[in-house]
């Protein structure tokens, strides 16, 4: 069964970015004793991928620029540092160039998928998966949206 999860999930904490390096937006920590599953193939569209919805902006409501870059990384207790578990998207023109409701459009959603290394990524309920991004201006969160289509996410019972 898919869960949906936004910058405003509960399972979800919003941060600002370092200016020119990259560094974490949203840091994703799933519930006690459950583990998200992201998912590198959906349903909907043609091509490989997790669907992100998203709308960058900084604090004037301008579009992040486009040279942006976006990674999906985890961080696990015994990691001495982020493990990358997405492909690096070296530019944002897919979200820049879209409405949010245009990229859940069906012949619009391949653009904004994002390769995830593997058929899926587990993150358990002590691992921290984080969206980073690269950027010359600082996202402002007042004005920005991330969401993760339900049909990309498992949620699934962990012990351990």
């Amino acid at each position: 069964m898919g869960k949906s999860i936004s910058h405003l999930s509960d399972v979800v904490t919003q941060r600002t970015n370092d200016v020119g390096v990259t560094t974490p937006i949203l840091e994703i920590n799933p519930e006690n004793g459950t583990r998200l599953r992201f998912l590198d193939a959906v349903p909907t569209g043609a091509s490989r991928g997790l669907p992100v919805i998203a709308k960058f902006r900084d604090s004037n409501n301008n579009k992040l620029p486009t040279d942006t870059e976006l990674i999906f990384r985890v961080m696990r207790p015994t990691d001495d540092s982020p493990v990358a578990v997405s492909v690096q998207e070296d530019n944002i023109a897919a979200w820049n160039g879209l409405s949010t409701e245009k990229q859940r459009n069906e012949e619009n959603i391949d653009s904004v998928k994002v390769r995830m290394n593997g058929q899926a990524v587990n993150v358990r309920d002590r691992d921290t998966l984080r969206v980073e991004l690269d950027c010359s201006k600082e996202i402002d969160w007042s004005n920005s949206e991330f969401y993760i289509v339900r049909e990309g996410v498992e949620e699934l019972p962990f012990s351990g």
